[in-house]
């Protein structure tokens, strides 16, 4: 009996449906072919974090671009659908909304915030259509609040917590910590792990100040923790905001008197506040500077980038590129634009991108792979290609499966379609 894949309305309009997307008993049938396939890109443009988003941008260009000379996905060419999500939840649905029924996308893609991911991801699974969720370092993206139709290479806050935690005890022993923490989902998540893996082996909070995304004015929290004078203050904030937090925390002199932690950092927030870097312990899934060195994926697609934007490519900038090549061999591999048989070839697949040997795992779509705990050094210190980039030397590389959340603990329900 034939089955087929149907294809929603915009999908029509949009031109979104593929030459494949009828199939016999598993075997794939040419239909009315078609010129284009639709993917929604979803990232912040404006905002604290528009810095990470439109390096994101560049990455899926370079991908994009790379893909449609070679000849597409299934001899299709990819077409762009582009939105600013501002890092609000509100808008990112509605961007993806847009994406989904009016351009036809078949695929949505990006994020810079935990926040915004969550909520892209219910209306992908709503939709039944594939998010490749990019920049989101939460846990709950692939924990408490997975779907079925989303996945997740980047990092989560578990992997990071846990690899910085167990770097800083070798290196720097406990004592007294101050955090101040970005008051959504991402910054609780961090702050939680963080507090679960140091607190049981002698680290005291002394406390955690909540701010909102989009603060500008860290004076008042960096107050307390100048009069509390802590051993370690961790400055969990990303994009803008982090790099205000930082070369405030310099004028109260707190990056002189304390160990500072960025639990999650690229290279325009070192960028952003230069020198204050210098020393601040921080985690990353990439960099460019060190895997350029060590493998010749990541050495030829930091080349290639440089090459078209002048400088190296950001942690989240390799993610979404890498994001793109995967959703394309899943295609590929299913030989169908059916979102079933696309989930089926990515859950448990294994390969190797930029990196070391990484895999997806098939009960929460979180990506596994190793997790880089990284120090700041001045900027004299950093050479004379890219200083502004280079920001930073790795003192451990931890294993993505000693440091992720473990099933047996992991709050993931996926659902079965």
């Amino acid at each position: 009996m034939k089955t087929t894949f149907k294809p929603n309305r915009g999908q029509f309009i949009g031109g979104g449906i593929a030459a494949s997307a009828a199939t016999f008993a598993g075997i794939n049938v040419i239909a009315a072919p078609m010129k284009e396939l639709v993917i929604g890109l979803n990232v912040p443009q404006t905002g604290s974090y528009s810095d990470q988003g439109a390096d994101q941008l560049r990455a899926y260009a370079l991908a994009i671009d790379e893909i449609n000379a070679a000849g597409g996905v299934m001899g299709m060419k990819l077409k762009r659908s582009i939105g600013d999500d501002q890092t609000k939840a509100s808008v990112a649905t509605e961007n993806a909304r847009r994406m989904i029924e009016r351009d036809g996308a078949i695929m949505i893609t990006g994020g810079s915030s935990t926040g915004t991911a969550v909520a892209v991801s219910k209306i992908c699974q709503e939709k039944k259509i594939i998010f490749m969720a990019t920049l989101t370092h939460g846990d709950e993206t692939t924990d408490e609040s997975c779907h079925y139709h989303t996945f997740r290479r980047y990092n989560n806050a578990h992997m990071s917590a846990r690899s910085m935690a167990q770097t800083l005890l070798t290196k720097y022993g406990t004592g007294r910590w101050f955090h101040i923490t970005a008051d959504y989902t991402w910054g609780h998540s961090v702050y939680d792990n963080l507090i679960e893996v140091l607190e049981p082996k002698g680290a005291k909070t002394i406390k955690n100040v909540l701010l909102p995304l989009g603060t500008t004015d860290f004076s008042s929290a960096l107050s307390q923790a100048q009069a509390a004078k802590p051993d370690v203050l961790v400055i969990t904030e990303f994009g803008k905001d982090m790099v205000n937090a930082l070369n405030q925390a310099a004028q109260f002199g707190l990056t002189k008197s304390a160990k500072i932690l960025v639990p999650l950092a690229d290279e325009y927030m070192a960028k952003g506040t230069g020198d204050n870097f210098a020393n601040v312990v921080t985690t990353a899934p990439f960099y460019w500077k060190y895997h350029a060195e060590k493998y010749p994926a990541a050495k030829k697609f930091v080349q290639a980038f440089i090459r078209r934007y002048g400088v190296p490519p950001s942690n989240g900038a390799e993610n979404a590129y890498t994001d793109i090549y995967q959703w394309k061999s899943g295609i590929e591999r299913s030989g169908s634009l059916d979102p079933a048989k696309f989930i089926a070839k990515m859950e448990g697949h294994k390969f190797t991108a930029t990196k070391e040997p990484e895999y997806w795992r098939a009960f929460d779509h979180q990506g596994i792979n190793s997790c880089l705990v990284m120090e700041g050094v001045p900027m004299a210190q950093r050479g004379a290609e890219y200083p502004a980039f280079a920001f930073a030397k790795v003192l451990e590389v931890h294993d993505g499966e000693s440091v992720s959340i473990p099933q047996s603990t992991s709050k993931c329900k996926i659902e079965t379609a």
